[in-house]
């Protein structure tokens, strides 16, 4: 969320102190994420230490929580997990929060490496960290507690009921950029119903082929790999763990755009560190469609539906939404996989 929510920050000091035994000095909202469900702020205790606090306006993802701190119990230390509580639990209730819930983690000092980016040594290191992770056996171990791959598009039909509300001739925007974004998207709305059908028969191949189903990330990209002013990296924002084929997460590295563009050298990169591996160029297509239709979707729904959001951060959804369709963006790319890797040797 980049609107500060206006929580009241004694009310965090309070639960921070009943919940995790922190004394308080300051706590400062940022401004940072695309989490409409979520603030996040940076916590200083009082003997100076610093945290980094996530609030969830509701209940947590306990699967998103317990992933991390799974993995670096198994020896994988690049991945940033949530801080026990004095209950040994992984969260607590905001106090007074109305349904409110707090995470707290360590705070690494450190830039996004959509901004900062990322050298030869911290490509390869996020290569072989994701290896870790889909070699983790946790797919197994969690049976049950993670959702599964369906190939079912489910952010569809969010874009079929928004792109009907747009086409209405009786549906009028008070905001300059929900206009903009709705006249956008009446003319491209072939090409939307395009790409959903696409996506749909792909999904439709997919289902019926026998794909290795591995523990994902599912939103690895370069805002969400954390590079420490140490020089370590973390992968972060594990808020979706999903049981999918590891294409899922390759889709953030194959000729990728989402976030920043990987070039092909950084490609190279990371393969050198992930090691020999059978990608599947339908699987990576089918993931390039469902990430612009979830994105369609939930920037969309902001942009024409939440009463909350203030008109910059409306106009930034709409021209993330509209950049789609740009020359050579993600859908005009979406069937070119050019492949990168090295696959293993036979037997």
């Amino acid at each position: 969320m980049r609107d500060d929510p206006g929580l009241d920050t004694a009310r965090i000091a309070a639960t921070l102190d009943a919940h995790y035994g922190l004394r308080v000095a300051s706590v400062a909202f940022l401004p940072i994420g695309y989490d409409r469900n979520a603030a996040v702020y940076r916590v200083t205790a009082d003997d100076s230490a610093a945290y980094f606090l996530k609030v969830r306006f509701g209940p947590v993802d306990e699967p998103g929580l317990l992933v991390p701190r799974a993995l670096i119990e198994r020896g994988v230390p690049t991945v940033l997990a949530p801080l026990r509580a004095r209950s040994s639990a992984l969260w607590c209730p905001l106090d007074g929060g109305d349904g409110h819930t707090a995470v707290l983690y360590p705070f690494i000092r450190g830039e996004n490496a959509m901004v900062a980016g990322m050298s030869d040594d911290q490509w390869r290191t996020f290569g072989a960290t994701l290896r870790q992770v889909h070699g983790s056996g946790l797919a197994a171990d969690l049976r049950g507690l993670l959702p599964e791959e369906t190939f079912a598009l489910p952010s569809a039909a969010l874009v079929r009921r928004l792109l009907a509300q747009v086409e209405d001739p009786a549906t009028a925007f008070e905001s300059p950029a929900a206009a903009r974004l709705a006249a956008f998207w009446r003319g491209n709305a072939d090409r939307i119903r395009a790409l959903l059908a696409r996506a749909e028969a792909l999904g439709s191949e997919l289902r019926a082929r026998p794909l290795e189903r591995v523990l994902c990330h599912a939103d690895i990209h370069a805002a969400n790999i954390l590079v420490g002013d140490d020089g370590r990296i973390h992968l972060t924002d594990w808020d979706g763990p999903l049981v999918a084929p590891r294409e899922r997460d390759l889709l953030f590295v194959v000729g990728s755009l989402i976030a920043r563009t990987v070039e092909p050298r950084e490609e190279e990169l990371f393969f050198a560190g992930y090691g020999p591996v059978a990608v599947d160029p339908d699987t990576i297509v089918y993931y390039r469609y469902e990430r612009v239709v979830e994105d369609l979707g939930e920037f969309g729904k902001s942009v024409f539906l939440d009463p909350r959001l203030g008109e910059e951060a409306r106009a930034a959804d709409a021209r993330l939404a509209m950049g789609f369709f740009a020359p050579g963006g993600m859908v005009a790319r979406a069937e070119t996989v050019i492949p990168r890797w090295r696959e293993p040797p036979d037997g």
